[in-house]
């Protein structure tokens, strides 16, 4: 499909199509950078019935210059079991891999599920639960992330889980031709009171 001229793709991936996501932290699948607005990622991870290997999903991605990221929205949750008992477990990191092993680590990690997000309503915001705080120790961050190179793992212990997660990068708000008028007004009267 074409875009109109300055139009980016979205950037997805579907395990179903683009193969599966990294269980490595140490080397998370490389998704490049988040398009402005939706970026889609769906997958499975977990196990049937808990029965080992468990599947982990991992990704690295950047938020290019002048974005945030405003929301990691939860648009897709199933269980293969239909139980409501489950957490899930996510944790995202600065740069390019994850320590799967220290949680202190992690910029921020968390926990979701029926308790805290109602079990797979759609579009639940993941990175608020990141937000309040991390669960296990993160270094924690406050408000949307700015841009950067981060890496993001999810993972469940006790069942398989069809999920889709909708990461959305909005630009960094320009000030009004105003503001930035009046900016430079009080500076040069700061300068002047100085002297």
């Amino acid at each position: 499909m074409l875009l109109p001229f300055g139009m980016a793709q979205a950037l997805t991936w579907d395990e179903g199509l683009n193969g599966d996501l990294s269980d490595d932290g140490a080397a998370p699948t490389l998704l490049g950078t988040l398009s402005a607005g939706s970026n889609l990622i769906t997958g499975t991870m977990g196990a049937l019935n808990g029965a080992p290997p468990l599947d982990a999903d991992i990704w690295n991605f950047t938020i290019a210059p002048g974005y945030y990221l405003t929301g990691i929205n939860l648009v897709g949750y199933s269980s293969a079991s239909g139980s409501l008992g489950n957490d899930s477990f996510m944790a995202i990191a600065n740069g390019g891999s994850i320590n799967l092993s220290d949680p202190s680590q992690h910029l921020s990690n968390a926990l979701w599920g029926y308790a805290q997000d109602g079990f797979g309503n759609t579009y639940n915001d993941l990175l608020m639960l990141l937000d309040l705080g991390p669960e296990f120790g993160g270094i924690g961050f406050d408000g949307p992330l700015p841009s950067g190179n981060y890496t993001f793992w999810i993972q469940e212990g006790s069942d398989q889980i069809n999920y889709s997660i909708d990461f959305v990068t909005t630009p960094v708000p320009v000030p009004e031709p105003g503001s930035l008028m009046l900016l430079g007004v009080a500076g040069l009267w700061m300068l002047r009171r100085r002297r």
